[in-house]
């Protein structure tokens, strides 16, 4: 079990990690280019990611929901129980409320700058849901 408990804290906290370089270094890096240049980074990364981060939750979801089997008959259940739904619904909302976003700004849409920051403050929001979810879920394996 702790081989896999490694493995899931791995999974889940790079993606945090790179959902945070995002926000912290790859926008703040491209706000300072020239337009057109910054949408061409923009359009480059969305495609990118968007091809690996559903991967990456997914895969990232299953494992927490494993966990959550593995943890049912300790006091640590409601803590992963927590920690799965803030997951959840945090990937449903990057779903609903991102991804939509995000294409436009990469299809370069009329307001794609206006678009971008909007897409930035709600992708903040979930770095906080996703990273909360993650220390749940090291608190859970750890101790």
């Amino acid at each position: 079990m702790h081989l896999f408990n490694v493995t899931t804290l791995f999974v889940v906290l790079t993606l945090v990690g790179v959902e945070f370089s995002v926000s912290a270094f790859t926008n703040p890096a491209a706000s300072q280019l020239e337009p057109e240049s910054q949408l061409k980074l923009l359009s480059r990364s969305a495609l990118m990611l968007g091809k690996v981060m559903p991967v990456w939750y997914m895969a990232s979801t299953v494992l927490l929901g494993i966990e959550t089997w593995l943890y049912w008959h300790t006091p640590g259940r409601a803590i992963l129980l927590a920690a799965d739904t803030v997951w959840v619904l945090t990937s449903v909302a990057s779903i609903v409320f991102l991804v939509p976003l995000a294409r436009r700004v990469a299809e370069g849409d009329a307001d794609w700058q206006r678009l971008n920051r909007v897409w930035d403050g709600r992708h903040r929001v979930r770095i906080a849901a996703v990273a909360f979810a993650a220390v749940l879920l090291a608190y859970v394996v750890v101790r």
